[in-house]
């Protein structure tokens, strides 16, 4: 008989169990799409039938079935009513075949649940990649508790990555899930839909690529907003727009991206561009021609207003270097624009910045910005900057700090934590000298700041049915009083981490800060 597998006999006779690994079952094959297991192995010929806990092993994935046959001369795995295990997902389907480390099956159900599937997506055929671990779903629909949210001609996933990413729900810098559905209370109850996905049933991809808002703002209190919006993307063209509907008047914002050319808006700020921005790289260096008509309120009000032609150019070069545990980076810049009036801007300046990364991290950087005459748009405006920064990390202790050559003013901050199994005790020393800008109950500026922040952060949620707390308390040296506190409860289901918490800021730290309490419920997928 021709075999192109090894079949490795186990001296143990004892009856395999459905959750044994492959590589423990009585019988094992190696197969060239996988380690092939069962508790009993037979021969038709040259088809091998495993049964009785059969499976299959390989990278990052584990496949169950009540029987698995291997067909040697045809190099095909065939199954049916199978399970597929992956670290983020799992995969029921009726029938499949694998051949050349492709999976190819039908009546799919997909979910991410721990336990059950009340979130899950419905397919009717799947094309599992198990090399690259790339799935593409045809003819699906997303569900959450039996309740239908978006259906897709085709959607891929990536089964390295986390459902909420593969759906295009990470937005944010800090790489956290923006949950589309918005409850808390901030200054009155907001609530709506914010950036919602919607499917598009002709893109083969699983992220969506438009979104719409619909939100009360503030109801409740005498300036409640009403906000509508629409955003879409596809390849190099975006669009976004939003319209806020308030006693005070309407206001809306928004662009329209097509490669080079764009439109952008705001109402509020009275600003609008329509031009052209393009960027060519060659080795460092950088080069952003522009030119747009553009109005801009200069300190926000119409009686700064300015309108006009703008083209010019920045050039930027980026050196790198790194040795070890050391990295250098330099990237100065350079802008030259043209006004239709006799007017010219320039601006220059730059990055540098240090940094050692070993047993201990120091960074050390400075950031300079100088204009020979004021910018007449925003677009093209480089604010004169001067600052100097530095940060220090050893285990749990954090140093920031920064100092404003040009409002010699010097902000600092401190962390130090203590970290065990079940979480995090952490402390936190913000300090600002010379810090203009909130103003006192009494009239006067506040010219210095001194707050300290002690919390608590939990481990992640790892067991079904399990909840924590994260509390937090500030305390204001400057005032002696307490400035802000919060409680955050977090609790996680088979599918879904629910979080409600409140957080009050009784003393502001900060200009944008506003004295408040903010309600806030919010969900993460497992």
């Amino acid at each position: 008989m021709r075999l192109l597998f090894v079949v490795v006999l186990l001296s143990s006779l004892a009856w395999a169990s459905p959750g044994l690994p492959c590589s423990e079952q009585p019988y094992t094959l190696e197969t060239p799409e996988g380690l092939a297991g069962g508790g009993n192995l037979e021969f038709d010929g040259d088809v091998a039938i495993f049964t009785d806990g059969a499976c299959l092993e390989t990278k990052g994935l584990r496949l169950q079935a009540p029987s698995l046959r291997y067909d040697q001369a045809e190099g095909l795995l065939t199954a049916q009513q199978i399970e597929v295990e992956t670290p983020r997902y799992r995969f029921w389907a009726e029938e499949s075949l694998i051949k050349n480390q492709v999976l190819q099956a039908h009546g799919i159900r997909v979910t991410t649940c721990r336990c059950g599937d009340d979130l899950r997506m419905l397919s009717q055929s799947l094309r599992f990649d198990t090399k690259s671990g790339e799935v593409i779903l045809e003819d699906s629909r997303l569900e959450a508790y039996r309740l239908g949210l978006a259906r897709f001609d085709a959607l891929r996933l990536d089964v390295n990555q986390p459902l909420d990413k593969n759906l295009g729900l990470l937005s944010t810098e800090a790489g956290t899930v923006v949950f589309p559905l918005r409850l808390d209370f901030d200054q009155g109850l907001n609530l709506g839909l914010s950036e919602f996905p919607l499917s598009n049933s002709n893109t083969f991809s699983g992220r969506f690529s438009t979104r719409i808002t619909l939100l009360g703002l503030r109801l409740g209190s005498p300036d409640p907003v009403l906000r509508l919006g629409f955003s879409g993307q596809e390849e190099s063209r975006r669009a976004r727009l939003e319209l806020d509907l308030k006693s005070s008047g309407p206001a809306s914002r928004g662009e329209v991206v097509d490669g080079p050319a764009f439109f952008t808006h705001d109402s509020e700020k009275g600003r609008f561009a329509f031009g052209l921005k393009q960027s060519f790289a060659l080795d460092g260096f950088t080069l952003i021609p522009y030119a747009w008509l553009a109005q801009d309120w200069r300190d926000g009000t119409p009686a700064t207003q300015e309108q006009g032609l703008a083209a010019g150019a920045e050039l930027r070069y980026r050196f790198e270097l790194q040795e070890g545990p050391f990295r250098f980076r330099l990237e100065p810049f350079g802008v030259l624009g043209f006004y239709n009036q006799p007017q010219q801007y320039l601006a220059y300046g730059g990055q540098v910045e240090g940094h050692y990364q070993a047993d201990f991290s120091v960074r050390l950087g400075y950031a300079w910005a100088i204009e020979s005459t004021p910018g007449r748009f925003w677009l093209e405006r480089r604010e004169p900057t001067q600052k100097l920064s530095g940060s220090l990390q050893y285990q749990q202790i954090q140093l920031q700090t920064e100092h404003d050559f040009l409002k010699n003013q010097t902000q600092a901050s401190l962390r130090i934590g203590y970290a065990q199994s079940y979480g995090e005790v952490w402390a936190q020393l913000n300090s600002c000298w010379n810090c203009v800008g909130k103003t006192l109950s009494n009239g006067r500026d506040d010219w210095e700041r001194r707050e300290l922040v002690v919390g608590f952060t939990p481990v992640p949620l790892t067991c079904t049915y399990d909840l924590n707390l994260s509390p937090l308390l500030g305390y204001d040296f400057l005032r002696q009083g307490v400035s802000r506190w919060g409680l955050e409860l977090r609790y996680a289901d088979c599918c879904l981490i629910w979080r409600l918490g409140y957080q009050e800021v009784r003393i502001a730290q900060d200009p944008s800060e506003v004295p408040n309490g903010k309600l806030v419920f919010g969900l993460e997928i497992r």
